[in-house]
Protein backbone atom coordinates (compact mmCIF):
# COMPACT_ATOMS: atom_id res chain seq x y z
CA UNK A 1 0.00 0.00 0.00
CA UNK A 2 1.37 3.17 -0.84
CA UNK A 3 2.00 5.74 1.51
CA UNK A 4 -0.33 8.34 0.48
CA UNK A 5 -3.05 5.63 0.58
CA UNK A 6 -1.81 4.67 4.20
CA UNK A 7 -2.38 8.34 5.33
CA UNK A 8 -5.76 8.70 3.64
CA UNK A 9 -7.20 5.54 5.95
CA UNK A 10 -5.60 6.82 9.00
CA UNK A 11 -7.23 10.71 8.74
CA UNK A 12 -10.58 8.63 7.49
CA UNK A 13 -10.42 6.52 10.38
CA UNK A 14 -9.46 9.11 12.97
CA UNK A 15 -12.12 11.86 11.27
CA UNK A 16 -15.09 9.27 11.01
CA UNK A 17 -14.58 7.57 14.64
CA UNK A 18 -15.04 11.21 15.72
CA UNK A 19 -18.41 11.50 13.85
CA UNK A 20 -19.70 8.00 14.67
CA UNK A 21 -19.01 8.48 18.29
CA UNK A 22 -20.79 11.62 18.36
CA UNK A 23 -23.53 9.93 16.21
CA UNK A 24 -23.59 6.89 18.35
CA UNK A 25 -24.47 9.34 21.46
CA UNK A 26 -27.18 10.83 19.34
CA UNK A 27 -28.78 7.89 18.58
CA UNK A 28 -28.61 6.68 22.05
CA UNK A 29 -30.37 9.77 22.85
CA UNK A 30 -32.66 9.82 20.14
CA UNK A 31 -33.45 6.34 20.03
CA UNK A 32 -32.17 6.21 16.96
CA UNK A 33 -28.93 4.38 15.42
CA UNK A 34 -28.51 1.17 13.53
CA UNK A 35 -30.93 -0.84 15.75
CA UNK A 36 -33.83 -2.31 14.65
CA UNK A 37 -32.76 -1.95 10.96
CA UNK A 38 -31.77 1.39 10.81
CA UNK A 39 -28.31 2.84 8.74
CA UNK A 40 -26.51 5.02 11.34
CA UNK A 41 -26.64 8.73 10.27
CA UNK A 42 -23.56 8.60 9.32
CA UNK A 43 -24.16 6.34 6.40
CA UNK A 44 -26.78 8.75 5.08
CA UNK A 45 -24.50 11.69 5.24
CA UNK A 46 -21.78 9.75 3.04
CA UNK A 47 -24.43 8.16 0.66
CA UNK A 48 -25.02 11.48 -1.32
CA UNK A 49 -26.58 9.39 -4.50
CA UNK A 50 -28.87 7.77 -2.19
CA UNK A 51 -28.49 4.26 -3.47
CA UNK A 52 -27.88 2.75 -0.47
CA UNK A 53 -24.56 1.57 -1.06
CA UNK A 54 -21.61 4.34 -0.39
CA UNK A 55 -18.34 4.22 -3.47
CA UNK A 56 -14.78 4.84 -3.14
CA UNK A 57 -15.37 8.05 -4.46
CA UNK A 58 -18.06 8.81 -1.76
CA UNK A 59 -16.06 8.05 0.84
CA UNK A 60 -13.13 10.11 -0.38
CA UNK A 61 -15.23 13.02 -0.81
CA UNK A 62 -16.68 12.16 3.04
CA UNK A 63 -12.92 11.90 4.34
CA UNK A 64 -12.12 15.03 2.10
CA UNK A 65 -15.09 17.27 3.72
CA UNK A 66 -14.46 16.30 7.54
CA UNK A 67 -10.42 16.96 7.20
CA UNK A 68 -11.52 20.19 5.39
CA UNK A 69 -13.76 20.78 8.43
CA UNK A 70 -11.27 20.33 10.97
CA UNK A 71 -8.18 22.19 9.49
CA UNK A 72 -9.37 24.75 11.48
CA UNK A 73 -6.33 27.11 9.51
CA UNK A 74 -7.00 25.33 6.33
CA UNK A 75 -2.75 25.03 6.27
CA UNK A 76 -3.80 21.12 4.74
CA UNK A 77 -2.76 19.55 7.87
CA UNK A 78 -4.81 18.61 11.18
CA UNK A 79 -2.88 19.34 14.67
CA UNK A 80 -3.88 17.65 17.74
CA UNK A 81 -5.53 20.56 18.96
CA UNK A 82 -7.86 20.82 15.53
CA UNK A 83 -8.73 17.17 16.08
CA UNK A 84 -9.77 18.34 19.73
CA UNK A 85 -11.13 21.40 18.89
CA UNK A 86 -13.49 19.58 16.24
CA UNK A 87 -14.34 16.44 18.18
CA UNK A 88 -15.36 18.70 20.89
CA UNK A 89 -17.77 21.61 18.50
CA UNK A 90 -19.12 17.88 17.01
CA UNK A 91 -20.13 17.20 20.27
CA UNK A 92 -21.39 20.69 21.32
CA UNK A 93 -23.32 20.36 18.55
CA UNK A 94 -24.60 17.38 18.55
CA UNK A 95 -25.57 17.87 22.31
CA UNK A 96 -27.61 20.73 21.08
CA UNK A 97 -29.27 18.68 18.86
CA UNK A 98 -30.23 16.36 21.67
CA UNK A 99 -31.52 18.94 23.56
CA UNK A 100 -33.86 20.34 20.68
CA UNK A 101 -34.78 17.37 20.17
CA UNK A 102 -35.70 16.78 23.86
CA UNK A 103 -37.52 19.96 24.37
CA UNK A 104 -39.63 18.93 21.02
CA UNK A 105 -40.99 15.55 22.11
CA UNK A 106 -41.75 17.01 25.51
CA UNK A 107 -45.35 17.94 24.57
CA UNK A 108 -46.47 18.99 27.76
CA UNK A 109 -43.26 21.21 28.81
CA UNK A 110 -42.67 19.90 32.06
CA UNK A 111 -38.82 18.76 31.31
CA UNK A 112 -39.72 14.67 31.25
CA UNK A 113 -40.78 11.94 28.70
CA UNK A 114 -43.67 10.06 29.35
CA UNK A 115 -44.08 6.94 27.71
CA UNK A 116 -46.71 8.68 25.64
CA UNK A 117 -44.55 11.65 24.36
CA UNK A 118 -41.33 9.55 23.36
CA UNK A 119 -43.70 7.33 21.24
CA UNK A 120 -45.00 10.29 19.72
CA UNK A 121 -41.62 11.72 19.06
CA UNK A 122 -40.50 8.07 17.38
CA UNK A 123 -38.06 7.39 19.97
CA UNK A 124 -37.84 2.99 19.52
CA UNK A 125 -35.01 2.48 21.36
CA UNK A 126 -36.00 4.70 24.45
CA UNK A 127 -39.61 3.25 24.18
CA UNK A 128 -37.77 -0.06 24.63
CA UNK A 129 -35.29 0.65 27.22
CA UNK A 130 -38.46 2.90 29.15
CA UNK A 131 -38.88 1.10 32.14
CA UNK A 132 -35.29 0.04 32.63
CA UNK A 133 -34.57 3.95 32.51
CA UNK A 134 -36.89 5.14 34.86
CA UNK A 135 -35.13 4.62 38.07
CA UNK A 136 -37.83 6.11 39.99
CA UNK A 137 -40.97 4.50 38.27
CA UNK A 138 -42.65 7.57 38.20
CA UNK A 139 -43.59 6.58 34.17
CA UNK A 140 -41.40 9.86 33.12
CA UNK A 141 -38.12 10.23 31.88
CA UNK A 142 -36.18 12.71 32.99
CA UNK A 143 -32.48 14.04 31.61
CA UNK A 144 -30.90 12.75 34.84
CA UNK A 145 -32.01 9.21 34.65
CA UNK A 146 -31.00 9.69 30.43
CA UNK A 147 -27.43 10.32 31.77
CA UNK A 148 -27.46 7.48 34.29
CA UNK A 149 -28.59 5.15 32.18
CA UNK A 150 -25.85 6.35 29.36
CA UNK A 151 -23.19 5.86 32.18
CA UNK A 152 -24.29 2.82 33.34
CA UNK A 153 -24.27 1.48 29.77
CA UNK A 154 -20.29 2.85 29.01
CA UNK A 155 -21.53 5.36 27.09
CA UNK A 156 -20.25 8.19 29.50
CA UNK A 157 -18.25 11.35 27.16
Amino acid sequence: MTRHKLLFIAITSLLSSGVALANHHEGAMHGEGMHEGRMPPMFSQLDTDKDGRISVKESQDGAARMFQEADANKDGFISKEEMQAHHKAMHEKRGEMMRDKWKSADKDGDGALSRAEIDAAKMPMMARDFDKLDKNKDGKLTPDEMRMGRHKEGMQH
